[in-house]
This record gives structure tokens, sequence and C-alpha cells, in this order.
């Protein structure tokens, strides 16, 4: 019996191996198969797959555009009163304000210049040829040079943050070579650049300014010589002409001209569908322009 069950064990071990090998050899034989006629599949992508069904546009190059000049706009005379002053400050473009100095409302027209975020320069008071009275604080030819730097530095003592003067009037003053250089020499002390009002052709500015090494300009157009609203149209126009020309118009028109400020507001949208750069005075001198009216 033991001889038996021992027989019986020994094929039974036998069978189970012969079962395992064969099993193995049919593992391996599917692996190796496998293995030569199934591609391997490729790792997902990081990429996103887009849907075909959302319209996508490529995105357009971006094409400077070239501009047409820069416009510079200075109101004048400004100090004499608020009302006059409040639509000009309502404008969404740059300006510049030429304040007077020494008048009633010369401080509180800063003040509301400033919270506005405008830019405003002093409208300095000259001789002017007709003998008409510049107002407080002028400057006279015959002055010495510390009567200019004491009369000037007292008119620029309200003006927090100035940067440059016009002249008001002063078409005897800016002709006088000795009252212009000590105004320049004035200038150069306080780091101010000057805009030539040009209230005469025989001013001296100009060649004072270079041999000073001031910051300076010249006003390229008076926009309300006639109140009429065709003819200030007609001067901005020349000023257009005069900006495309020269890389830059100064175009100088008046507080007291009532139909100014809504003449600007209304030429606003095209001058900049027009591609004209609309700037503060100020950054004529701090930007990058230049043209041969201007040192610095």
């Amino acid at each position: 019996m033991e001889k038996k069950r021992f027989k019986v064990v020994i094929i039974l071990l036998i069978v189970i191996i012969i079962l395992l090998f064969f099993s193995i050899v049919l593992i391996n034989g599917k692996a190796v198969s496998k293995g030569r006629i199934e591609e391997i599949e490729p790792l997902p992508s990081e990429e996103p797959v887009l849907d075909d069904s959302v319209d996508i546009k490529p995105i357009p190059d971006i094409v400077p555009v070239e501009t047409r000049g820069a416009l510079y706009f200075v109101i004048d005379d400004v100090g004499n009163n608020l009302f006059q002053l409040k639509p000009f400050l309502k404008l969404p473009m740059n300006i510049t304000f030429a304040v007077l100095p020494g008048l009633k409302y010369t401080k509180e027209a800063i003040d509301l210049i400033r919270g506005a975020g405008k830019d405003y320069i002093i409208h300095q008071p000259m001789e002017a040829v007709g003998g008409q009275n510049p107002g407080p604080g002028a400057l006279l030819t015959g002055m010495s040079q510390d009567q200019v730097r004491n009369i000037v530095n007292n008119n620029i003592k309200d003006f927090i943050g100035l940067k440059g003067m016009n002249n008001h009037m002063g078409s005897a003053g800016t002709a006088d070579y000795e009252l212009m250089g000590f105004l320049f020499t004035v200038l150069k002390e306080n780091k101010l650049f000057f805009l030539d009002s040009k209230t005469t052709s025989k001013s001296v500015g100009k060649q004072l300014a270079i041999e000073f090494e001031i910051p300076f300009a010249e006003r390229s157009i008076f926009l309300d010589n006639s109140k009429e609203k065709q003819a200030i149209l007609e001067a901005v126009e020349n000023g257009l002409d005069i900006s495309e020309k020269k890389g830059h118009a100064i175009m100088i028109g008046h507080i007291w001209t009532e139909e100014l400020a809504s003449i600007l507001l209304e030429l606003y949208p095209a001058l900049l569908e027009n591609n004209y750069v609309l700037n503060n005075l100020t950054q004529l001198f701090t930007g990058n322009e230049f043209d041969e009216d201007s040192w610095y």
C-alpha cells in the first residue's frame, strides 16, 4: 500500500511539473508574439486637444502707427477768474495753462489745474510796445539784473512744480537784448524753459536761448486772433500743417474766448483718429520731440 501511494504521489508531481512547464511556454509565446505584431501605443500628448468647432482667429500682426505730429495747446491769461477756466479743465485732452502771477485767482486757479491733473506754466507779464499795462509782476526794459531776479522769483513762489514760462504781451520786452539776458539768467538758475509767444517778430529769444543754453520753443499759431469759430478752425488746420512738416505745433489760445473749449472738445476725437498726438507742453522739453526751435 505504501509503495502504491508513493507512486501516485510521484505521478501527480510529474503531471504538475509538466503542466507548469507548458503554461510558462504558452505565456512567453504570447508575450513575444504580441511584441511583434502590436504597435506600442503613444503616450498621451501634453498639449490640449483643440475643439474643431471653436472658431479660433489668428492674432493679427501689430503694425506701428506713424503719428502725424505732436500738438501742444496752450491756454493763456488764466487767473482773472475761475468760471472761464472750468470748461477747459473738463477737456479730456492734454492741455497746458499759462497762469498770470499776482492776480486774485492765481493761487486758486493753480490748485484747480493741479487737481485736474493738467499742465501749467507761468505767464510772465512783460512790457508792450503800445504802453498797455501788462499787469502785476511785469518785467520792463531798463530794469537791472537784481530787479528782474527779485520780480521773477517772487512771481514763481506760488507755482508748485513749475517747469516753464511764456511771455504775456512783451512786444517791447522780448525784443530787448539786455532784459531778455537778465530773464534767461534767472530761468537758468531755476531750471525753467521758455516758450516765446512771439508777440513781435523782433524777439531775441531764440538767439539768447542758444547763447544761454535755455530750453526754448516758439509759438506756431495763435488760435483766436479772431473769435469766430470758422477762423479758429482754420487756425487749427494751419497748426496741423505745421505739425506734419516740423513734427510738432504749439497753438496758443486764450481763456476768454468763449467757444474755444467747446471747439477743442469737438475736434479732439478727429485729431486722435488722424494720428495726431496731444501732449502737455512740458513733454516737449522732457520727452523725445526735437526740432530746430528747441534746445536742451
